[in-house]
């Protein structure tokens, strides 16, 4: 509703200096009646956009609650506009001599320094050019509020139709991530069976946070790692001292915007692709830091590229494509693998 209300300002003001500007420059309207004509004028711009408000807008969204339609359509405003211009044009003859000085409302103009014209008497000034010039004023403010609601109604679509398909991908990781972790429980069954009843209790404890946070479509970074926290959790229940985890992030960065799951399918990448190939294992680092505007999560793992198999690479595809969905080019997942060491990072916008 602000957004209408600064268009209506933007009609007055483009109304009176439009009117004001023609009859000081091109009509050449005496200086002694320049505070006249701009009162006359100002007068004329709040009466047109009070109309415009009532008749097109108020009185418009009514009829389409009775007429069952969407929203105002060409057809309605147009026909809406006829009486608008009646009634501006009965202002400007018969309302504005008693709310303005005679002066104003009755004053003459010279033309090109010769012939003057009575504003109330001339033809161009008269009852028909008075109501067809406040036709076309409500066709144009009709024009351009379908516009703008036009506009409007596309980003909506838009917007609605991204959260969708980011709804949709994330969808795609919570199945692929609860068939691996069964896996793992499967395989822990018959070596020990009280750490595959540890994985199950975290697990659960996993699920019940991602009940909580199935509807959004993107998480701060606190929220991510404390769902990493368990995944890891499960892990180390698989791996022992083989899996080792360091995490760096000032607090005031534990905020950041970043897609659901995102940093899990990194963390659980590293997991599987990198120290679970390890005899040693390894050691997983998240390391969070601001650059500018800008701020990269990144995850490095040690990783043996012998045993690195290829495979859909559907995690990653996932993150990419949400990123681009939520942050335009201002997000990205950038891979680098160099001298055993597997780098994953995430580059969100800082927003405080």
């Amino acid at each position: 509703m602000r957004s209408y209300w600064y268009c209506q300002l933007l009609v007055f003001t483009c109304i009176v200096l439009i009117n004001y500007s023609l009859g000081v420059a091109i009509l050449n309207t005496a200086s002694e009646h320049h505070a006249n004509l701009l009162l006359r004028t100002v007068s004329h711009a709040s009466v047109f956009v009070l109309l415009t408000h009532f008749i097109l807008y108020t009185l418009g969204n009514r009829l389409c609650g009775k007429l069952k339609i969407a929203r105002l359509n060409i057809f309605l405003l147009s026909v809406l506009s006829i009486p608008l211009a009646l009634i501006q044009t009965l202002n400007v003859g018969y309302f504005t001599p008693f709310i303005l000085p005679e002066s104003a409302s009755s004053m003459s103009i010279q033309i090109y320094g010769e012939a003057t014209v009575d504003l109330n008497e001339q033809q161009f000034t008269g009852v028909f050019s008075s109501f067809f010039n406040a036709l076309v004023m409500s066709l144009i403010w009709s024009g351009c509020y379908l516009a703008v609601v036009s506009r409007r109604e596309k980003k909506l679509i838009m917007s609605q139709l991204k959260e969708q398909q980011l709804e949709n991908l994330k969808s795609q990781i919570n199945p692929h991530f609860l068939f691996n972790t069964l896996n793992s429980i499967r395989g822990m069954i018959y070596q020990d069976q009280d750490k595959a009843a540890d994985i199950v209790t975290q697990l659960s404890e996993l699920f019940r946070y991602n009940l909580t946070t199935d509807l959004q479509t993107h998480v701060n970074f606190e929220q991510e790692w404390t769902v990493c926290e368990h995944y890891l959790a499960i892990e180390k229940v698989r791996f022992g001292k083989r899996l080792l985890v360091t995490m760096q992030c000032d607090d005031a960065l534990k905020k950041v915007v970043l897609p659901s799951m995102a940093l899990l399918t990194l963390i659980e990448n590293a997991t599987k692709h990198g120290i679970a190939h390890l005899v040693e294992g390894g050691e997983i680092k998240v390391d969070v830091v601001r650059t500018g505007e800008t701020v990269t999560i990144t995850v490095n793992n040690p990783f043996d590229e012998t045993k690195l198999k290829s495979g859909t690479k559907l995690g990653l595809q996932n993150i990419q494509s949400r990123l681009e969905l939520m942050f335009a080019q201002h997000g990205k997942l950038l891979i680098k693998k160099q001298s055993g060491q597997f780098n994953a990072t995430l580059e969100v916008p800082y927003a405080t």
